[in-house]
C-alpha cells in the first residue's frame, strides 16, 4: 500500500496551523460525507482519508511522527485508524452538520468494522522471493447468541426515547441550534434494555480466523499490505474493517540491505589483493562471479548489477556491492614468513 500525503489530502501546506486544518477538514468532510453521496463508494473512501488525515495532523505528537517517518511510522505505533470515530468527535466539536444536510440529521449509519493491524517478520530470502503467509487472527464478529443486536434472546433494541432514534439532540441557544450526541444512547439511536449475556450488549464477540496473505517480492521493513474486509465485523450489517499487515525484515548475516541494493563484506588475502582473482560466492538467488582486480585496496567496492533485491511493484532488481577487506595474517607460517621476508628484500632494492 502506497504512502498517503495527509497534507495533500486536506489541501493544506506543511506548516498549516490548527485553525487551517479545522477549516479544510470541515469543508471536505461535508463534501464527501456518505449521507450526501449515497451509493458512491469512492466518496466514502475519500471521507475516511480526510478523517484520518485530520486525526493525525491535528495531534502534535502524531504529526511529529508522521513528518519524520511517514504513515508507516504511525501504524507501527498503534495509530487508531477508525475514521468513523474521528468524524463523530469532530461533529460534536462543531455542533453537528444538521443544517448543511438539509434539516435534522438522522441517526448515524451503522459503523464500518474496526480496522486491525498485525506485524509479521520475514527473513531476507522470504522478502526477496515473496510468499503466501497464513495468519491466525482474533477478530470481532457478530455475536452468535443475539445475532449482533446486543439484546438478550426474545427481546430487541428499543428506540431511544431521549432522541427518538436520531442519535443526536438539538439545544436552542438564541437564533442557533447546537446539536450534540445523545447522552442516553451515545449516538446509537436505540437503547438495549435487556442486554445479551454473551456479548454484554456489544453485539460482537472475539473469534479466531485463519486467512492467507500474499507478500510480494521486494518488501522491506515498514511496508504495509492492506487486506480489504479482513478486519472486524461491521455493526448491523455494515461493511467489515480492513486488515493492515506491517512487514519487518530481519537482519541477514550475509548482506546489509540499503533500499533495493545489497552490500556484502568480503575478506581477501594479500596475494589475491595484489594479483587479483576470480571467485564465486553464494548470492541471494544463485552463485555470483566476482572478479577481484589486481592491486585492490582495503575498502574498494565492486558492483555487480542486478543481483540485489527485487524492486517492489515493478521489474528489475537492485545491485550487489562487494566491499573488500584485505586480511593481513597475524601469525603466518614459517614458509609464508620467508616469502614475505623475500618480498621485503625485493621491494627494498
Amino acid at each position: 500500500m502506497g504512502e498517503r500525503d495527509f497534507y495533500a489530502i486536506l489541501g493544506v501546506s506543511r506548516n498549516a496551523d490548527r485553525e487551517e486544518l479545522k477549516k479544510a477538514y470541515r469543508k471536505l468532510a461535508v463534501q464527501f460525507h456518505p449521507d450526501r453521496n449515497p451509493g458512491d463508494p469512492q466518496a466514502g473512501e475519500r471521507f475516511r482519508d480526510v478523517a484520518e488525515a485530520y486525526d493525525v495532523l491535528s495531534d502534535p505528537e502524531k504529526r511529529r511522527v508522521y513528518d519524520r517517518f511517514g504513515e508507516a511510522g504511525l501504524k507501527g505505533r498503534g495509530h487508531d485508524i477508525n475514521a468513523e470515530d474521528i468524524f463523530a468527535r469532530f461533529m460534536d466539536m462543531f455542533g453537528g452538520f444538521g443544517d448543511m444536510f438539509g434539516g435534522g440529521r438522522t441517526r448515524g449509519r451503522p459503523g464500518k468494522g474496526r480496522d486491525q493491524q498485525v506485524e509479521i517478520s520475514l527473513s531476507l530470502d522470504e522478502a526477496a522471493t515473496g510468499l503466501e503467509r497464513e495468519l491466525d487472527l482474533q477478530r470481532d464478529a457478530a455475536c452468535d447468541t443475539c445475532a449482533g443486536t446486543g439484546a438478550a434472546p426474545g427481546s430487541a433494541p428499543e428506540v431511544c426515547s431521549a432522541c427518538r432514534g436520531q442519535g443526536r439532540i438539538g439545544h436552542s441557544q438564541g437564533l442557533f441550534t447546537i446539536t450534540t450526541t445523545c447522552p442516553q444512547c451515545r449516538g446509537a439511536g436505540r437503547f438495549i434494555r435487556n442486554r445479551c449475556e454473551t456479548c454484554r450488549g456489544t453485539g460482537r464477540q472475539a473469534v479466531h480466523k485463519r486467512i492467507k496473505v500474499k507478500i510480494p517480492a521486494g518488501v522491506d521493513t515498514g511496508n504495509t499490505i492492506r487486506v480489504p474486509g479482513a478486519g472486524g465485523t461491521g455493526v448491523e450489517g455494515a461493511a467489515p474493517g480492513d486488515l493492515y499487515v506491517v512487514i519487518e525484515v530481519r537482519e541477514d548475516p550475509r548482506f546489509q540491505r540499503e533500499g533495493d541494493d545489497l552490500v556484502h563484506e568480503m575478506q581477501i588475502g594479500v596475494p589475491d589483493a595484489v594479483l587479483g582473482r576470480r571467485l564465486r560466492i553464494p548470492g541471494l538467488f544463485d552463485e555470483v562471479r566476482i572478479d577481484i582486480p589486481k592491486g585492490s585496496q582495503p575498502g574498494d567496492v565492486i558492483r555487480i548489477e542486478g543481483e540485489g533485491m527485487p524492486r517492489l511493484g515493478t521489474r528489475g532488481r537492485g545491485d550487489l556491492w562487494i566491499r573488500l577487506d584485505v586480511e593481513v595474517p597475524r601469525s603466518p607460517s614459517r614458509e609464508a614468513r620467508k616469502l614475505y621476508e623475500k618480498l621485503r628484500e625485493i621491494e627494498a632494492q
